[in-house]
């Protein structure tokens, strides 16, 4: 008698799911290296300074909840392999509050992970009452966050780009991609070409320089005043006091675009029409953040806005489209568009989609992902 071979189909099993749950203050270590493995092609541990930044980013929000912060994806064994971190963010919706939240780096081990991507996903597949979206989603993203019912706001997919010396912006950009920042002195030798071209071609001022001021707008000024000047939106931004000031903290300890800057915008009777929020730099790029502004004085503001950086010795002026903005910056010299990220909003509230169809929403800059240090530190 011969014995049986063993049925081997006994040892194939499916296998064994994680669960998807909120993150907890142990988890930073695990998400920070991961962060590092997946977008800065480290597989180290992380330093104290990205568990720190992180631990503030996702946890110490004003606003924070389990429902509404950061989801990781927890294997059987303990590990974390995905996470989609997200910052949380009260909105106005049409006179009612609902609880938002900005979706920010999605990561995945791809080596060891599949199953754990697909249910943070599905995860987000928007509630009753609440409110998500996402301004820096690549192509994969978006795609995955339009499956789930997410509705694309297609002119924020651009980015704006105002040049004022074109030579030394171009010289910059090709110092940042192919050199890598090794030579910082580059824009510098471009400046006889930009002198000479704007002696060519002399700048034609669309503002009477004598209407409009630009003064130094100190943090507490703009925390009274930045809700007042989003006010006209339907959906915008709750930006409490606390909140607010919680955002600008951490949007100022990304040095490595320049100084978090905030300059209001003044009309002959000093009153404050707008402000704006930028990444000062002169010699290279003012990163825009924020173009706020009165309904129906948004070319003034960046007309001052525009004079403002150019005669501080910036080469270009970058930030993000938006509906309100686009006809002050149809007006402007030197200005082109380009594809920067998808952004994409995820509600089931009928009120917030209908703004969505109309324009009427406010989002961007503090009320978005482009302050981020993920963005482009932690090297």
């Amino acid at each position: 008698m011969t014995l049986a071979e063993p049925d081997r189909r006994a040892d194939i099993r499916p296998p064994q799911r994680g669960t998807v749950r909120p993150i907890r203050a142990s988890d930073v270590p695990a998400v920070a290296r991961l962060f590092l493995k997946v977008f800065r092609q480290a597989d180290k541990p992380a330093g104290a300074d990205l568990q720190h930044y992180l631990r503030t980013m996702l946890l110490a929000s004003p606003s924070y909840g389990e429902s509404v912060g950061t989801q990781v994806y927890e294997q059987q064994d303990g590990r974390i392999r995905s996470a989609l971190l997200a910052v949380p963010m009260r909105f106005v919706a049409c006179g009612n509050i609902v609880p938002g939240r900005l979706l920010g780096v999605f990561m995945t081990d791809a080596d060891r992970e599949a199953v754990g991507a697909a249910q943070l996903i599905l995860a987000l597949r928007p509630r009753r009452a609440d409110f998500a979206f996402c301004d820096s989603a690549s192509p994969t993203s978006c795609n995955h966050l339009l499956a789930i019912g997410g509705k694309p706001i297609a002119l924020q997919n651009l980015e704006w780009a105002r040049s004022f010396r074109p030579f030394g912006a171009l010289a910059g950009r090709f110092d940042a991609r192919f050199l890598r920042s090794k030579v910082p002195s580059l824009p510098v030798l471009a400046r006889p070409l930009d002198g000479l071209l704007r002696r060519l071609l002399p700048q034609r001022d669309t503002l009477d320089r004598g209407a409009l001021r630009v003064a130094d707008m100190p943090v507490p000024t703009f925390l009274v005043h930045a809700p007042r000047l989003i006010a006209h939106y339907a959906v915008r931004p709750l930006w409490t006091e606390e909140e607010l000031f919680w955002l600008v903290s951490l949007a100022a300890q990304n040095t490595r675009l320049g100084a978090f800057t905030i300059r209001s915008v003044l009309d002959r009777g000093n009153a404050i029409i707008g402000c704006f929020v930028y990444y000062a730099a002169p010699g290279r790029t003012a990163h825009v953040l924020n173009v706020l502004s009165l309904p129906g004085r948004e070319s003034a503001v960046l007309d001052a806005m525009f004079r403002h950086l150019d005669e501080t010795g910036h080469v270009e002026a970058r930030g993000r489209a938006q509906a309100a903005l686009m006809t002050g910056l149809s007006l402007q010299r030197w200005l082109v568009f380009r594809h920067r990220a998808f952004t994409v909003a995820l509600t089931r509230i009928p009120e917030i989609n209908e703004a969505l169809a109309r324009g009427d929403i406010y989002l961007g800059g503090l009320a978005g992902e482009d302050w981020s240090r993920l963005l482009c530190d932690f090297d």
